[in-house]
């Protein structure tokens, strides 16, 4: 009689640390979600623009600020002792700050020359560093309690965050009418609040050493700066037709392609709550001498993979229906852009869920070169598909780039570990 042949044990440790931090990411991400009517209320199709464009220039921010820091910290937290990583983090805070000062000091020299084109006033250009500054102090505090398997903690931070910025963006934009500026201020404050608990709460168990290191700054720089292309590329490939919307088309269209962007984000969240388990998991995995559970591994990547494939397709059943609960019915329009966002994001996080492979094994430098190249490829085929689809050539672009992307991982992944994909599918005997 046949049975299946599968172990499951890897499968429910995996499912009870993913539960937490799905219960937690859920909650947060659900707040922002769920005020879209009011903001849609009160903030036109042209404003609505504008806040989207606001982000992409905060994305774009937290790549050069060093959004990729916490990687080092992953790498490092399983083989180290507690004393080095603290030295690892205040030594990382310091190479944040130096990023920071960096982008202003770019924001200063380009912005005369850019400013057609970017639509936002200088002042606003250069209040993004010092948030993105904050926002990765928040990150490393995040992971280091994602590490540690805190998830109780973890989300009490990461959803008072959340409560904050919403509390403030509400107030000013309902109560004092600043449209979106009230939004960007709510989501700037919050950072520099949470940043400020998190150092609180590393100097308090013991996670925080400004003991300053020539060799830990050579040590992490080797580890970071590969990885800003990376960290670029990603935000390129998934904000840049937010610029190029702007740039060809009007505001109003620009606020149905970053609404139809808004509700495909439960995807992205999706694979961003299974990577906070995933990744300790598969690190974990990965430093030991001797991986013999490659089958293990092999199945809960095809798991992954299809919750992310489930959550597509019942985002795309359902998004005719979550725009007239959650919109204005000028915002309608957003849906036709939907599909390519979910698509691109289906194949963001099945490359993503194989990172840890190539970080572990110092792979930082093919990271690296596959991001300039598909970012370099994104922004060819935004004007061109622009030129030959129309507006819905941007979200082409967008699906194309990521299928890539996850081409690009898979093959060097599988070289560097080896996994039987074909032998896992037998899952009885």
């Amino acid at each position: 009689m046949a049975r299946f042949n599968v172990d499951f044990r890897g499968l429910i440790h995996l499912g009870k640390m993913s539960g937490g931090y799905f219960i937690t990411t859920i909650i947060n991400q659900a707040l922002p979600f769920l005020i879209l009517p009011v903001i849609t209320r009160y903030l036109n199709t042209a404003e609505y623009g504008m806040l989207a464009l606001f982000n992409f220039y905060l994305a774009i921010a937290h790549s050069l600020t060093g959004v990729s820091i916490p990687a080092v910290v992953s790498k490092n937290f399983f083989d180290r002792e507690k004393e080095y990583i603290a030295r690892v983090i205040g030594n990382s805070i310091l190479i944040v700050g130096l990023f920071s000062v960096a982008t202003i000091v770019l924001v200063l020299i380009f912005y005369p020359f850019l400013s057609t084109y970017l639509e936002l006033p200088l002042v606003w250009m250069l209040m993004i560093a010092p948030a993105s500054f904050a926002f990765v102090v928040f990150q490393l505090g995040l992971n280091v309690m994602r590490n540690s398997q805190k998830v109780v903690t973890f989300g009490k931070h990461q959803i008072s965050n959340t409560l904050i910025n919403l509390s403030i963006s509400l107030f000013l934009i309902i109560s004092l009418s600043w449209g979106w500026h009230g939004r960007a201020w709510g989501i700037m404050l919050s950072h520099f609040v949470s940043a400020a608990v998190v150092l609180y709460y590393l100097h308090r168990k013991g996670y925080l050493s400004f003991a300053f290191s020539k060799q830990l700054l050579r040590s992490i720089s080797k580890v970071v700066f590969p990885l800003i292309p990376n960290s670029l590329q990603s935000v390129i490939i998934s904000q840049v037709g937010i610029f190029f919307i702007q740039l060809y088309f009007t505001k109003e269209l620009l606020g149905l392609y970053s609404i139809g962007f808004q509700i495909s984000i439960p995807i992205k969240l999706l694979f961003a709550t299974l990577c906070m388990s995933w990744f300790p998991y598969l690190y974990e995995q990965l430093s030991k001498k001797h991986i013999n559970n490659k089958m293990y591994i092999t199945r809960l990547l095809y798991a992954l993979f299809g919750v992310l494939a489930a959550g597509v397709l019942v985002l795309n059943l359902g998004s005719g229906l979550i725009l007239r609960i959650m919109t204005q019915p000028e915002y309608y329009g957003g849906r036709e852009f939907i599909f390519w966002f979910t698509m691109g994001f289906l194949f963001n996080g099945m490359y993503m869920l194989l990172y840890p492979v190539l970080i572990k094994n110092e792979k930082q430098r093919y990271i690296s070169i596959v991001s300039f190249v598909n970012m370099i490829f994104m922004l060819v085929c935004n004007v061109l598909f622009v030129r030959w689809f129309g507006y819905i050539g941007v979200a082409y672009a967008f699906t194309i780039t990521y299928f890539l992307m996850f081409v690009s991982f898979f093959v060097k992944s599988q070289q560097i570990l080896p996994l039987p994909w074909i032998k896992a599918l037998k899952i009885w005997k």
